[in-house]
C-alpha cells in the first residue's frame, strides 16, 4: 500500500520541519501541503484516493478561519468511502487536555503529537500505523 500525507498547517517553520523530517525518514513519500483546512478538506473531497494507497493527515489545530477540531467534524461527516483510506494524526502545539482528550477519542484521529515533530515521534507515528521507515 502506498503512504503520502498530507500537511494541514499554516506555520512556514512547521510545514518545513515536517516535510524535511517526512522526505528523510520516507524517500518515496508524497508530501501535500495545505496552509488552511478549508482547502485541505476540499482537496479530499475532490480528489479520489485509490484503494491501495492510505493518506495520513498531520493537522494542526490552532489554525486562522477553520481550526483543526471543526476540520475533524466535516471529514468526519464525509461518506465512509471517502473516509476509509485516510488516518488524522493531530500535531498540535495546544496544551488543552480537555480538548485534547476528547479530540483523541473521534473515531478518524489516530493519534495525538505535541509539537515539536521530531524524528522520534515521527517514528512513533510509523510504528501504529504499521509502517517502517529509515
Amino acid at each position: 500500500m502506498r503512504l503520502s500525507f498530507i500537511v494541514v498547517e499554516h506555520a512556514e517553520i512547521d510545514i518545513y520541519i515536517v516535510t524535511e523530517l517526512i522526505r528523510k525518514v520516507l524517500k518515496e513519500a508524497e508530501v501535500e501541503v495545505f496552509l488552511t483546512a478549508e482547502k485541505a478538506l476540499d482537496h479530499i473531497v475532490i480528489n479520489k484516493v485509490a484503494a491501495t494507497e492510505r493518506k495520513v493527515i498531520l493537522l494542526d489545530l490552532m489554525m486562522p478561519k477553520m481550526d483543526g477540531a471543526s476540520f475533524i467534524s466535516l471529514f468526519e461527516a464525509l461518506p465512509r468511502h471517502i473516509r476509509a483510506n485516510y488516518q488524522i494524526v493531530i500535531v498540535t502545539s495546544s496544551m488543552n487536555k480537555t480538548e485534547l482528550e476528547r479530540l483523541g477519542k473521534r473515531r478518524d484521529v489516530e493519534m495525538i503529537i505535541e509539537k515539536p515533530l521530531t524524528r522520534d515521534k515521527f517514528r512513533s507515528l510509523l510504528a501504529k500505523i504499521n509502517v517502517e521507515g529509515n
